[in-house]
């Protein structure tokens, strides 16, 4: 996306705001669209919402919308979010209690193969035809996945022995839960320093190690790489050794890792330093798992909307948090900055006294 609206002659501010705009989208109706997961057939949410994206795919390829395409990345926030909390509340009514962190990884784990399949696919298509090719081809992929969707999908509602008597209600319902509340608060500061892997580290790799465009895409490569290999384990040890335990451990390791970045002075020791922190970045799946541990069964569409709404939270804060701190202490204070914030998260976690 970033290429193709540089092609249209978008420069980077108002890249900014397009993306900004996409994930308010998400942090506004993620928590909805998990509510609606506790009161309406789950198959038609996943339905629809992939039918919207598959829309507004083509649109965007329509130049005479090229003004609006800031409506169209907040449309394409709302629309593209509900495929969260949807699968997730599948997966947490659906998988066996003690192994919920196993199932949550995994969840993960296709998730991140989606982001690296994805855009390498997409490139391709771009490179090869044109972007609106591969805008096209994502809206008919899209297209196919809702009938797969709505012919595959059981049919489910969840347990109505208790459910509040509007959105709002089951949101206040599960906001007045302790540990909710400190899950999500810990939420907001781990990805946080998603923002850190995602946006700065490949600028870093270029402006201060002068590594190639290729050498970056490696790197990112690795990083994902690291991740998917670990994410099965760290969800397996932790239905095994205590999900609280194994999250906070994992979690303040993670913070760690990040200074070894200060020791990263060329492109091997970069790459190598990142391999390592994928692997403990695979730990914060685990926060995920333990939403059905503190919010009750009959809400987790709604615990899980908010606990998704609280990831995209810590998206948008983290490059605000961190673009100050690198222009401000200078490139490399990013990753003491994130260390800190996953040592703050790590640390909110104890607050969770409520385990089921």
């Amino acid at each position: 996306m970033p290429l193709y609206v540089q092609s249209l002659g978008i420069g980077v501010v108002e890249w900014s705001a397009l993306a900004a705009s996409w994930a308010l989208g998400m942090f506004v109706s993620e928590w909805i669209w998990g509510n609606l997961c506790d009161r309406v057939d789950r198959r038609a949410l996943i339905a629809l919402s992939l039918i919207g994206s598959s829309l507004l795919c083509y649109l965007f390829t329509l130049k005479s919308l090229v003004p609006k395409f800031i409506l169209l990345e907040f449309a394409t926030g709302v629309m593209g979010v509900a495929v969260g909390p949807v699968t997730r509340s599948y997966i947490s009514n659906e998988s066996p209690e003690k192994s919920t962190g196993l199932y949550m990884s995994l969840w993960w784990a296709f998730f991140a193969l989606g982001r690296v399949i994805g855009p390498a696919v997409g490139g391709y298509i771009a490179q090869v035809l044109s972007y609106e090719y591969a805008f096209w081809m994502s809206a008919l992929l899209t297209l196919a996945l809702a009938i797969f969707a709505i012919l595959s999908f059981p049919k489910q509602k969840s347990a109505q022995s208790f459910q509040p008597s509007n959105v709002l209600s089951s949101a206040r319902f599960v906001l007045n839960i302790r540990s909710a509340r400190f899950l999500f608060a810990s939420t907001v500061c781990v990805f946080m320093s998603r923002a850190v892997v995602n946006s700065f580290l490949p600028l870093y790799a270029s402006e201060e190690l002068g590594m190639s465009l290729a050498e970056v895409g490696v790197l990112v490569s690795l990083l994902f790489a690291a991740q998917l290999l670990a994410l099965p384990l760290v969800g397996w040890f932790a239905d095994h050794f205590g999900r609280k335990r194994v999250v906070s451990a994992s979690i303040l390791i993670c913070a760690g890792l990040f200074l070894l970045y200060f020791l990263a002075g060329n492109s091997s020791q970069l790459q190598l330093v990142t391999v390592v922190v994928g692997v403990g970045m695979a730990s914060t799946s685990l926060l995920l798992a333990l939403v059905p541990d503190v919010t009750p069964r009959d809400l987790q569409g709604a615990s899980i909307g908010l606990y998704g709404s609280s990831e995209d939270l810590g998206v948008i804060l983290g490059p605000l948090v961190f673009g100050f701190v690198w222009t401000i202490f200078g490139p490399v204070y990013i990753f003491a900055a994130t260390s800190l914030a996953l040592f703050v998260g790590a640390l909110l976690i104890f607050g969770i006294k409520e385990i089921r």
